[in-house]
């Protein structure tokens, strides 16, 4: 493959040469730091970011999930799409690519959050997780 008289591997397209609309159809799952509220919840943050690294304004469907010892409902961004608080959601952000999770666990211990697609979702890059710690 050639891109401007130039070899390229397979899958390594340079960013900026890609179609805007293409960039739109991916996003990145990126992870606030969990805020202890008292010591059975803790708060923590999704954000959506484009290919840049830059947040993405835009409403996407995903599915959370955590271990069975805690729960998960939404907090002031983003909406529950099915049954909540449980311990694996399906959550819509807000339209700036928000959304609140609040973490529910009555145990010592450490949740590991991961997000992923569902039906409805993007392209997205959900490599990162976020542990939250309740103590």
């Amino acid at each position: 493959m050639r891109l401007d008289g130039k070899a390229i591997k397979a899958g390594s397209i340079p960013l900026d040469r890609l179609e805007t609309e293409m960039q739109a159809r991916f996003a990145v799952v990126s992870w606030g730091t969990p805020e202890v509220v008292d010591g059975s919840h803790v708060t923590v943050e999704l954000q959506l970011k484009d290919l840049a690294g830059e947040d993405l304004a835009a409403s996407k469907i995903l599915r959370v999930t955590c271990d069975s010892r805690a729960t998960l409902s939404v907090g002031a961004h983003g909406t529950a799409l099915s049954t909540a608080p449980a311990e694996d959601v399906i959550f819509q952000t807000d339209a700036d690519g928000l959304l609140d999770l609040v973490v529910e666990c009555d145990v010592n211990t450490t949740i590991t959050l991961a997000a992923g697609p569902t039906q409805g979702s993007p392209m997205m890059d959900c490599s990162a997780t976020v542990n939250v710690v309740f103590a």
